[in-house]
Parts: C-alpha cells; structure tokens; sequence
C-alpha cells in the first residue's frame, strides 16, 4: 500500500480556524506523530500532505492546512494556499472546538466545502471546562445568507456521544443546529484521547469520496483473460534511469490483474515482438511520442493507442479532449498556447511538452505561436485568454483536479487536449487512436 501512487489515493483535507486541534485530530486519527502539535496558535503554516494508509478508507493523502483565520503577515497567502486545497480533495474534515463558538468563517468554510460537492465530516473537540451555554444568534443570522433553501444534508443521527449524558459535543451541535446542515457527518471527542478514535475513523470511511477512480480502471472493457498486449515503452534520454514510468507501470499492473499476457518492448523491437507471436495481440499501447514510428510498424488490424489517451480516459472526459484537438485547425501566427504539466520532472533536452510538441507544431505549419507553460499544481483560474490549452496525461494528478482543468476550460470556452490525442492528431492517427473507445465517444 505504501507504494500505491499519490494521485490514485483518497485525498482528505483538515481545515478550521488556528489551534482548533487539526493536527491533534490527524495524530490522534493515524495513531502517529504525524503533524506537529503546539498551543501556539498558527502552528501549521502551509498545507502539508502525507501518504498513509487509514483502514476502513485504504491508501489516503492526508493533507494538514493553516488555520482559516491566520493574521499573521503571511497569513492571506497561507489562507490562499488552504483554498487551493478544497479544488484538489476527495473528502473534508473541518475542525471546531466546545469553548469557542462557530463563527462567520467557520460558516462560510463549511458553505463552501458543501458547494463544491465535497463530502465533509465536522469534528468537534471537546475541550475539558469549556462554557457550552453559548449564544447562537451570531451562528443563525449567518446561516440566514449563507444556508440554501434546498438543503436536505441530515447528520445530527451520526453523531457520536461516548457518555449517557449530555456532553460537551453534544452540546455544542444541539446549540448550534444550523452546523448538521452544513456537514455530511458529525462527531466529537477529545482530540487528545483515544477513546472514541476508530468511532470517528467509522464516520470518516463511511463517506463517499469525491471524483475518485473508484472501480475504473485504465483498461476497462479492454482486456480479458489470455490476451497479450503490447506495451512500447521507448527508452531515451527523457526516461527515468533503472525504471518504467509510471502509466506503464500500472498499466502492466492491470494487465496482470486482467490475467492477460503483458509484453513488452521498445519501438525497434515492435516488428520482432510481432513476429513471434503465434496470434496477433489484443492491443498495442505505445509512449505518444513514438505514436508515428510505431504506427507504422502496427499492421493495421491490430488495435493502437497510447498511455496518454487511456489515462485521458481513466482521469477525466476523453469526449471533451477529443473535441478539442480540432482548434489545432484554428491556430495561426501570436495564437495562445497553454502547455501545462502536472508535475515537476526535471526537463531534458527533448522534453515533450517543452521542445517535442513546439516542435511537431512547427513542422505541421503552425508557427510563431505564443505559448505558456506550467507545471505542477499551476493552472491558471482564468483561460479565456488562450486559444488552445495542451494538457499532460496527468498520471501525478488526481481524478478531480484533472475533471476541474477540464471544467474551467469548457466553462470558458477553451479548447482543451492532451498531449495523446494532440500527438495522435498531429501524426494524422487520431481515428485510429481512439478506435478502441468508439463505443463509449459516441455516448
């Protein structure tokens, strides 16, 4: 499990105001010392993310942020930061305490995790003399602007009370009613016992993650039992020393779960491959840079794509990627070209995203165009300005980060692909390309 890549786990985010127990919540959670804990409000800076495994969610990115409501010099940068994070998670946890009330940002925080879809369970720590005769007027006129009409979130019938009495937690949700309406679980304890830990950790597997592959997988509907399947994995000065990149490997992966026959070789070796084989294989999945050579070493009756287009297809909405390739056609002389990667490798001499695809672009007639680049977690929030956006296969992002790029470019009207489809559009292989997935574009 401590292998399984960052951006196919269940990303799970912990927000609430300076020193409301966050960290003391992840500690007391993944029972480790996982984030540093202190009494000095502000303790947490930035976002930090750690890979874990959380039973009954499995493999889990946990990501600690600063406090919502940090004054500090840096503080709107680091609030910034937090809010990045909300674009980028799976599930929430969002933090109170018993002796200080909700306040308008606590609302507001939750408000928004609630728009954006995000399943999120509020936690409650109980702190130990904490005055729970508290005044709820402030907490109810918020919610007068901030609750929708519709709403039909029920959560006060998860909550979690370890005592026949009335406690603290209790308290606090009962006085505040209008917080159940805003989480889709809530619970509470003393963040700094182990008492009611694997009661929390319950309520937290219990939700459904957001966007997450779940079932899906790269090679759905495509292999079965006995089928080889030949993997063309070019080994050049842009592949990492004494290992596979990542697509190919969990593209091996999923052939052996499939209990199909994995074989691999480079792009030279393709017709050597072929020929010794008594059947033709099921299917060729090659690196797109090499879609060209490789297309022509594949007779024609043998099904081809690339790693970059399954994982269009695994991540986001291959429809949508597909559709963009045609504003290639509309590129001309000063057009805006958006290149963005989704991670940060150290870029060679034959990049593909900085040199390889400029350079096919070239070659196809398409020059002078202006083109901008980004890598990692930069992605612009506002892409009118460009006419076209080429995007990375994304294997180092997760599913819902790569469905929120594809969003914000279709929401404003941008044309968005990949560097597969584009490759295969530019080599005059697209139909091709995309021949093994026919059935599901034309849905």
């Amino acid at each position: 499990m401590e292998q399984t890549p960052k951006a196919n786990r269940v990303h799970i985010g912990f927000f609430g105001r300076c020193n409301a127990g966050k960290s003391t919540l992840i500690n007391m959670l993944t029972d480790q010392s996982v984030s540093l804990v202190s009494d000095v409000a502000g303790t947490t800076t930035d976002p930090v993310s750690k890979s874990m495994e959380i039973l009954p969610l499995g493999p889990v990115v946990i990501t600690d942020t600063a406090g919502i409501d940090d004054t500090s010099e840096l503080g709107m940068l680091r609030v910034e930061k937090t809010k990045e994070v909300i674009k980028k998670i799976n599930l929430a946890v969002y933090v109170l305490r018993t002796d200080i009330a909700p306040t308008a940002d606590d609302m507001m925080w939750l408000d928004t995790l609630q728009k954006n879809n995000v399943p999120t369970a509020l936690f409650v720590n109980e702190i130990a003399g904490a005055d729970t005769s508290l005044d709820s007027s402030e907490v109810s006129l918020i919610n007068n602007e901030v609750l929708s009409t519709n709403n039909e979130v029920s959560s006060i019938n998860n909550e979690v009370s370890t005592d026949d009495k009335i406690g603290l937690g209790e308290t606090y949700i009962h006085t505040y009613p209008e917080l159940g309406q805003l989480a889709t679980v809530v619970g509470y304890t003393d963040f700094s016992k182990n008492r009611d830990r694997l009661v929390l950790l319950d309520l937290l597997g219990g939700l459904t993650p957001l966007d997450v592959e779940g079932e899906q997988s790269l090679l759905q509907g495509l292999v079965e039992p006995g089928d080889a399947i030949i993997l063309v994995c070019p080994i050049d000065s842009a592949a990492p020393k004494g290992r596979l990149i990542l697509p190919q490997v969990q593209t091996i992966r999923e052939i052996l779960d499939y209990q199909g026959l994995a074989l691999v070789c480079q792009t030279e070796e393709l017709p050597t491959m072929l020929a010794k084989l008594s059947q033709k294989p099921k299917l060729v999945i090659c690196d797109s840079q090499a879609f060209g050579r490789v297309n022509e070493l594949t007779p024609a009756d043998i099904p081809l794509t690339s790693f970059s287009i399954l994982m269009a297809r695994f991540k986001g909405k291959l429809q949508d990627l597909v559709a963009g390739v045609k504003a290639i056609n509309n590129l001309k002389p000063g057009s805006k070209v958006l290149i963005s990667e989704g991670c940060t490798h150290r870029r060679q001499c034959d990049d593909i995203g900085t040199v390889k695809i400029p350079m096919w672009l070239e070659k196809q007639g398409y020059t002078d165009l202006d083109m901008t680049f980004t890598s990692g977690g930069a992605f612009p929030k506002d892409v009118s300005e460009y006419d076209l956006i080429i995007h990375c296969g994304a294997c180092m992002l997760t599913r819902r980060e790569v469905l929120r790029r594809i969003d914000v470019a279709v929401v404003q009207g941008t044309p968005i692909v990949n560097y597969g489809v584009l490759i295969a559009g530019l080599h005059g292989i697209l139909e091709r390309a995309i021949s093994p997935f026919l059935d599901e574009l034309e849905q």
